[in-house]
């Protein structure tokens, strides 16, 4: 499954939970303190369920693609 790209605002990447592919999402959710999560007003709305960009990489990076990928024995 493919990294998400980030939505960037004023200057700032972030990912919205709600928009990632389901397991993702749910896995993301069930690592993250609650403390990661932010606010972000775009286009006049609050979207309440985002974290930075730069959390979602460090994860997607080092937990949630080694956990998916096979292991191979030689």
């Amino acid at each position: 499954m493919q990294k998400a790209f980030p939505h960037i605002d004023l200057g700032t990447g972030y990912i919205q939970l709600s928009r990632l592919p389901f397991n993702q999402a749910m896995k993301l959710r069930s690592w993250l303190p609650d403390t990661s999560m932010v606010t972000i007003k775009s286009g006049g709305d609050l979207v309440d369920d985002c974290i930075q960009y730069s959390e979602y990489e460090y994860w997607y990076d080092f937990l949630f693609r080694e956990e998916s990928e096979p292991e191979f024995d030689i």
